[in-house]
């Protein structure tokens, strides 16, 4: 009896022109791809009646069939790093393949006999763990560029944090904002370095006098309240905060409840990192909406795309600032997307001044 072979992905990949990674994207709905070709994948899936035979890949492949996200122990219930995960989550279930969570003492060799590449997710510079995934022969994507001195990973996805970072600034400018101070990330990662770098080079190019106020690692709100409420209080207090560390900007608001400021109007206040926090606060924060759940379907995306071999990434370089290219980007071995982010404009930041009219 002659056995029918199973339509694979490749055979899908290869029938619809494009490769296996944007068709996991486009068989699960995510991604920033066009209708068009969204439609296509779909189309030529059911033509070939295309389905995932996990246990069949699996051990055809002799994989464990999971993906391993590892996070470090600062970033647990930090909503920014939960949206990551459930969007490589669903990525990775469009594939047939699950996630793992790896933490700090599972990240060894143990752990890697049940994944078949990580994913990291702001690479702190000083957390063993990652230097000893990214030393290992698992494939590995990084969410965001890797430190300096530590090995390449088989790709990146990266956002450009300097220009994040600027157009913060000149928002809070253009409403009027002229001593604004920057409660900074630790500077152990990169988009940590890139936001501080960036509001320092602002501020010198503006003629503005920086405020900076540390974070340790784990920002509590307490911390929060605390380090801005010490800001606002003193004589020359800033007109204008901008709060880094994910859902920080919350005790921001608090603190010039508390001494009487109006958000907005007395003090403008602004988040690096978006979250739903932001969104339903009193009054809504302005913040870089860094669209984690879909940072995290696009390094799945190109996780899988190693895995199988695929040699262009998982959706080609989206963005266009070439200044910001790194050594790590620019190393033929190392895939590199860059990562669209948006300024979510709201309440915490004022209305916009009315235009000045000149007198007769």
């Amino acid at each position: 009896m002659n056995r029918v072979r199973a339509t694979t992905l490749e055979d899908v990949a290869r029938a619809a022109g494009v490769s296996r990674a944007t068709v996991s994207l486009a068989l699960a709905g995510t991604g920033r791809l066009s209708a068009e070709t969204r439609a296509r994948v779909r189309a030529v899936a059911a033509e070939l009646d295309y389905s995932v035979n996990v246990g069949a890949s699996n051990l055809r492949r002799a994989r464990a069939g999971a993906l391993g996200v590892y996070l470090p122990e600062s970033t647990n219930g930090l909503a920014y790093y939960m949206d990551f995960v459930f969007g490589a989550v669903e990525t990775a279930a469009a594939s047939g393949q699950s996630v793992t969570i790896v933490a700090g003492a599972t990240a060894g060799e143990r752990a890697r006999a049940h994944v078949d590449g990580y994913i990291l997710i702001d690479p702190p510079d000083d957390d063993p763990v990652v230097r000893r995934i990214l030393e290992g022969r698992l494939p590995v994507v990084s969410g965001e560029r890797v430190p300096s001195g530590l090995p390449a990973p088989w790709g990146v996805v990266y956002s450009d944090h300097r220009m994040g970072m600027t157009a913060l600034m000149n928002h809070v400018a253009e409403r009027g904002a002229t001593r604004p101070a920057l409660i900074a990330p630790p500077a152990t990662t990169v988009w940590g370095s890139e936001v501080r770098d960036a509001y320092l080079a602002w501020c010198a190019a503006a003629g503005v006098e920086p405020i900076v106020r540390e974070s340790p690692e784990r920002f509590m709100p307490d911390d929060v309240r605390r380090v801005a409420t010490e800001l606002l209080s003193s004589a020359d207090r800033p007109d204008a905060i901008i709060s880094a560390p994910d859902g920080s900007a919350v005790g921001a608001v608090s603190a010039a409840r508390g001494l009487g400021l109006e958000v907005g109007t007395d003090v403008l206040i602004t988040a690096y990192a978006d979250s739903l926090a932001m969104q339903m606060a009193d009054p809504p924060i302005t913040a870089i909406d860094l669209r984690a759940r879909d940072f995290g379907r696009h390094c799945a995306a190109m996780l899988l795309s190693a895995l199988h071999g695929d040699g262009d990434g998982a959706a080609g370089v989206t963005g266009t600032d070439a200044e910001a290219r790194t050594d790590a980007e620019a190393a033929p071995e190392v895939e590199a997307e860059a990562f669209t982010i948006d300024l979510r404009v709201r309440a915490s930041t004022g209305a916009p001044r009315p235009p000045q009219t000149r007198a007769p």
